[in-house]
């Protein structure tokens, strides 16, 4: 009756540690699947963050460009009424709407630079939260060996025979084969 007390006992000790170890092995696929889609979540974050600099960028280098064209048409304005007397009031009308423009895009200006200051503090921000190359490569490290380790746990508890015990001695006699 003590025989088969320590083999059940043998068994159960076993099947304790299959199911402990399958156990951790699927909370760290879980665990690993979590870190994906947190990595899949923040890059598509950084892609539409990039895609608003993008449009932030030609937005402002249209403005730029506009400012300058206005800057130009200033000019030209102003010398045109050193020139002509006759045409002050009608030339000076033009450059307070000309100045009122320019100063609206200065402003628009101001508040598009603004903007890629703060997207780009906040690409920054979302960048530094993004796991480095190495934690990538642990990560895929991790999944191969724990797919690994599955056949091998499994190929370990069949390989291993239970001791058979025939006297009340503590000596193993022989080992089933």
């Amino acid at each position: 009756m003590a025989q088969e007390m320590s083999f059940a006992q043998a068994l159960n000790e076993a099947k304790a540690v299959i199911v402990q170890l399958s156990t951790r092995v699927k909370a760290d696929a879980e665990k690993i699947r979590t870190q994906q889609q947190t990595i899949v979540s923040q890059s598509s974050t950084i892609s539409q963050l990039e895609g608003r600099v993008e449009e932030q960028d030609a937005q402002t280098a249209q403005n730029i460009q506009e400012i300058a064209s206005l800057s130009d048409r200033m000019r030209e304005v102003e010398e045109a009424r050193e020139n002509a007397e006759a045409m002050v009031n009608r030339q000076g009308e033009k450059i307070t709407s000309l100045q009122s423009a320019n100063a609206d895009l200065e402003a628009r200006l101001t508040e598009h630079k603004a903007q890629i200051v703060e997207l780009s503090k906040e690409l920054g921000a979302v960048r530094t939260q993004l796991p480095s190359d190495e934690d990538a490569a642990a990560l895929a490290s991790m999944a191969q060996l724990l797919t690994k380790a599955a056949p091998a746990i499994e190929k370990a508890r069949k390989t291993t025979a239970p001791q058979m015990r025939l006297t009340d001695s503590d000596e193993p006699i022989a080992q089933a084969a």
